[in-house]
């Protein structure tokens, strides 16, 4: 096979871009993992937290539910390592449903891809 003087380097050129096609599937898929695990970790903690409420709330039940939240909230959120982590709903539903929503900024762990995005996730204890 002859090759002539224009397809030298050819090859060069597709393994760069595949090489810079993986790199970015790659980060991307990083990306989303952690969103993923973000997220999971603060469906538990909002389930968690509707649980103890419903328990304090069967232990004392002349508590006003917002006092009783906000307790337990300064109590143990420093345990926790969500960025900027807020209650944004907590009612108490049929007289014993207890809905709590909670959320938390998810930071991209890509420099290269910066974003942000507000993560909420809702809870129901019965």
């Amino acid at each position: 096979m002859v090759r002539t003087q224009s397809e030298q380097g050819s090859a060069l050129i597709w393994f760069v871009f595949l090489v810079a096609l993986l790199t970015l599937v790659v980060l991307t898929l990083a990306a989303a993992i952690s969103q993923y695990i973000l997220a999971r970790e603060l469906t538990d903690f909002t389930e968690q937290f509707a649980i103890a409420v419903k328990t304090k709330l069967q232990l004392s039940p002349g508590t006003n539910i917002s006092t009783l939240a906000s307790s337990l909230l300064t109590e143990v959120a420093n345990k926790f390592n969500f960025a900027e982590l807020k209650l944004a709903d907590l009612s108490l539903e049929a007289g014993q449903t207890v809905k709590v929503s909670f959320c938390a900024r998810w930071d991209s762990p890509i420099a290269s891809l910066a974003s942000t995005r507000t993560i909420c996730e809702l809870a129901l204890a019965r």
